[in-house]
């Protein structure tokens, strides 16, 4: 009697379209992969870009896929965006690739070399650089050579340039730490 008073209670059950529980796990979900994407951009808008992000201590590195020197910086250029992102710092990588008056060049490389390098911070492709060359050289020190970085304190302010100075990795950390604690 015991038995059928169970197979009719699992029976109801089913009938009522009760589903056996399965143990919930308390692992957090993976967290959601940032794509990586690149967008191009003239003058202005980059320099716009810059300005929204006030407040930030902002890194920019001007490089090309095929500049030697610059796809072999750029590890660090990452390295140092994981490490100071979650303490203010942000990051913007500005691909030189395009050029002549058309500013052609391979978006799939570009975002190839991105993506490869899980680059999950602004990429822009410069766009226009004949004609804002001028405007591009006062903003962002830039005097036509890669790579190129560049660093604006919280005000917007350009405070260094490897241009004007050639710094380590490690001095560059720690010039990165001075302008994030002032």
């Amino acid at each position: 009697m015991r038995t059928l008073g169970i197979a009719v209670l699992l029976a109801l059950a089913v009938g009522a379209g009760c589903k056996p529980v399965k143990p919930t796990s308390t692992a957090p979900a993976p967290a959601a992969a940032i794509p990586v994407e690149v967008t191009e951009i003239r003058y202005d808008a980059l320099d716009a870009a810059v300005n929204e992000r006030k407040g930030k201590v902002v890194l920019m590195d001007f490089w090309a896929t095929w500049c030697g020197p610059c796809v072999k910086k750029f590890a660090h250029f990452v390295a140092t965006h994981k490490k100071y992102a979650d303490k203010g710092l942000v990051c913007m990588s500005v691909s030189m690739d395009p050029k002549g008056k058309d500013d052609k060049y391979d978006k799939a490389d570009v975002l190839k070399f991105l993506k490869n390098n899980e680059a999950t911070f602004a990429n822009y492709t410069l766009l226009g650089t004949r004609n804002d060359g001028d405007n591009i050289v006062d903003r962002f020190g830039f005097a036509g050579y890669i790579p190129h970085q560049v660093l604006f304190d919280k005000q917007g302010n350009r405070v260094w340039t490897n241009a004007e100075k050639q710094l380590s990795e490690s001095a560059l950390d720690k010039l990165i730490e001075a302008e994030l604690a002032k």
